[in-house]
């Protein structure tokens, strides 16, 4: 006798997943989920294309983590949260790859070049002092800066929004530490001008 997956809940499912690799059960979470998903990763990065990927590795990585997974946690937040730092990781890769290093300008020669070449250090620095955040207080801050509300960050990592603002604030205080430097070094230059 075949089992009619379409009438279990998510729980349901998701304990044939953990428990015992049920592969039928994991393509009936799939169907539920998958138009969503794709829907939301298209809101946020406009590309049909780009968002199929991360649903498809949002899937892919829960497959390979089933085993480890906590079975009391929502399957359906648990899968938005992913694609939440899939599609952040996404925007972290493209911002890296318009940064242009100081070495590739021969001569800044004028204002305009100087403004960009201010623009991608700063940005090169702000990238360098995210990757000393602490992982979750990095996830949280980089959320919040994407336009997430509190309680939608709260709800992706299933934390407190009292939580939330706590990495909030550290991550402003971490940052703001890493950039004084570069800061001051504006301000001398721009007296100098």
């Amino acid at each position: 006798m075949i089992t009619d997956y379409k009438y279990f809940s998510d729980d349901e499912l998701t304990k044939l997943i953990c428990h015992q690799s049920d592969e039928l059960a994991f393509s009936e979470l799939y169907t539920r989920h998958i138009r969503i998903l794709v829907h939301t990763a298209i809101r946020k990065t406009g590309a049909k294309t780009t968002a199929e990927d991360m649903v498809q590795e949002v899937f892919f990585k829960f497959w390979i983590g089933r085993h480890k997974f906590d079975i009391h946690k929502n399957t359906q937040a648990y899968l938005q949260g992913m694609l939440k730092n899939n599609i952040v990781s996404h925007y972290y890769k493209e911002q890296r790859q318009h940064v242009f290093s100081i070495d590739d300008v021969e001569s800044p020669a004028d204002d305009e070049t100087r403004e960009h070449l201010d623009y991608n250090l700063l940005s090169e620095l702000y990238e360098e002092s995210l990757l000393k955040l602490p992982e979750k207080c990095r996830q949280v801050f980089m959320l919040s800066r994407k336009g997430y509300s509190l309680k939608e960050v709260s709800a992706s990592l299933d934390i407190s929004e009292k939580t939330v603002e706590a990495h909030i604030s550290k991550a402003l205080k971490i940052l703001r530490i890493e950039m004084k430097d570069y800061i001051a070094l504006m301000l001398i230059g721009i007296s100098f001008v």
